[in-house]
């Protein structure tokens, strides 16, 4: 294809400024966090088309209700002032026009989709105004989202956990794989969304460590915002057309920066960037509420709740192995959210309730080190405060601990409830017996597939290319 060069600024500058756009910089000791990932350069490339238009990654699909769900779309070159979305639904032919959108950065354009059917699939479009030479009018991307279910409605939804991934600047376009020196491999998220994407599930939830910033020290936060903005713009970029049809829920992990040892700057830098550019429901999104940062809440889908959870934000002693190991029962959600899981758990009305987090809130492991970190699942259900959790899932009806961070597929059942663990979406390292103390496990990468009906709920463990490595049903 050939392609023509034109200045960086020609191609962000033509369009005013859209409704909320805020300054994109951060505190005065950092650089600004929305720079482009070709600041490198003076020029980019521009179709010969002659559109100033380019998006990174798929548009993220994110807090979907009853009736709405918000688009999030990154771009590489063009002004978010100039982009346009509409709607309708699926088995529909008339388009609604939602508008222009809100700028929470300088290269994000947001809509809130509203006054919408419960349970249906909608396709939007989002499209360019003045993208071409000829002043055209350009579609960008067509993707779709599945609003709320209704009680009694089947549904599936999919688990992943511990990407791993890497900042790359400048974040490279399409598919483009990569091994970065601690081995972890771009290409098995890549693969791993796409088998997520055949299942075509209502939305995926990620259980935490969908970054990866090795390269600072181990579980150290970035130096400034500006690597976490890279890192979460080449997560989305693998993650590709799965996050444009399916909405994308998050949990922080222990490579997230957002660590509660850290320093309130240290953690900002990174949860800052994260709320613009892997955003999750905010506080008042669903009625059961969460958290102002968005990094726990709840929420109910058809017949069942779901309820995602912070461990490491609010545990402020550090758990760094043996540099500082720290002790199993350090770990905990706080008294706020505490209490909060509490009130959740104790008026929740649906049938089915799974709670998802990025490991237990306590550790029992191969070896002492390891279960100080956090490994173990099910192994430490009455360990520190995951005994109180552990607790409050017998007392109230929780079916599944959907967990992370031990890299490897297992599934044990304590008391009742499963501790499920759906293996890893790129992390290189798995773990064995002696780590973890696990003595059924599969080294695999891959996600868990649930499907939710109105008797039962079927989970697979489902390896890279789609062997189900092991299934169990709750009726």
């Amino acid at each position: 294809m050939t392609v023509r060069h034109v200045p960086v600024w020609l191609a962000l500058a033509s369009a005013a400024p859209c409704a909320g756009c805020g300054t994109g910089r951060e505190s005065s000791d950092g650089p600004s966090v929305v720079r482009l990932d070709a600041a490198q350069s003076d020029q980019v490339s521009i179709p010969a088309d002659g559109s100033l238009f380019e998006l990174l990654g798929a548009p993220l699909i994110f807090a979907p209700t009853a009736h709405g769900f918000a688009v999030n779309a990154v771009l590489r070159t063009g002004s978010p002032s100039a982009l346009r979305a509409r709607v309708r639904d699926e088995g529909d032919t008339d388009w609604t026009e939602v508008g222009t959108p809100s700028c929470p950065a300088p290269d994000v354009a947001q809509w809130l989709i509203e006054d919408l059917a419960p349970g249906r699939r909608y396709v939007f479009e989002i499209r360019a105004t003045g993208a071409t030479a000829d002043d055209d009018e350009l579609a960008l991307y067509s993707g779709s989202a599945v609003t709320a279910r209704d009680p009694g409605s089947e549904f599936s939804f999919a688990v992943l956990t511990d990407s791993h991934i890497q900042p790359r600047d400048p974040v490279p376009s399409g598919a483009e794989v990569g091994s970065d020196f601690f081995g972890s491999d771009e290409s098995t998220l890549l693969a791993v969304a796409g088998d997520i994407a055949a299942s075509h599930p209502d939305f995926l939830i990620h259980l935490g460590d969908m970054l990866d910033f090795h390269l600072f020290g181990f579980n150290e936060p970035p130096p400034d915002s500006a690597w976490s903005r890279l890192a979460y713009l080449n997560y989305r970029r693998l993650l590709g057309d799965t996050l444009g049809n399916a909405a994308h829920f998050p949990a922080i992990g222990n490579w997230e920066g957002e660590n509660g040892c850290d320093t309130p700057e240290e953690i900002l830098r990174s949860s800052s960037q994260r709320m613009l550019y892997v955003p999750g429901p905010q506080s008042n999104t669903y009625p059961e509420g969460g958290s102002p940062n968005e990094d726990y809440y709840a929420f109910t889908w058809g017949d069942a709740l779901f309820v995602v959870l912070n461990v490491m934000t609010y545990t402020t002693t550090c758990h760094l192995l043996d540099a500082d190991p720290g002790s199993p029962d350090d770990w905990t959600l706080g008294e706020v959210q505490r209490t909060w899981l509490l009130h959740t758990l104790a008026g929740a009305r649906s049938k089915w309730r799974f709670l998802f987090i990025h490991h237990a809130v306590g550790g029992a492991a191969g070896n002492a080190v390891d279960s100080a970190y956090g490994r173990g699942g099910g192994q430490a259900a009455h360990v520190g405060e995951q005994a109180i959790v552990h607790q409050m899932m017998l007392e109230y009806g929780v079916q599944i601990f959907f967990y992370g961070h031990d890299h490897v597929f297992t599934d044990m059942v304590v008391d009742g409830i499963h501790y499920t663990l759906p293996g890893s979406a790129g992390a290189p390292w798995k773990f064995d017996t002696d780590i973890t103390g696990y003595t059924q496990y599969w080294p695999d990468s891959g996600y868990g597939r649930v499907e939710v009906s109105l008797d039962r709920v079927q989970v697979d463990l489902v390896a890279m290319g789609g062997e189900v490595l092991t299934s169990y049903t709750i009726r």
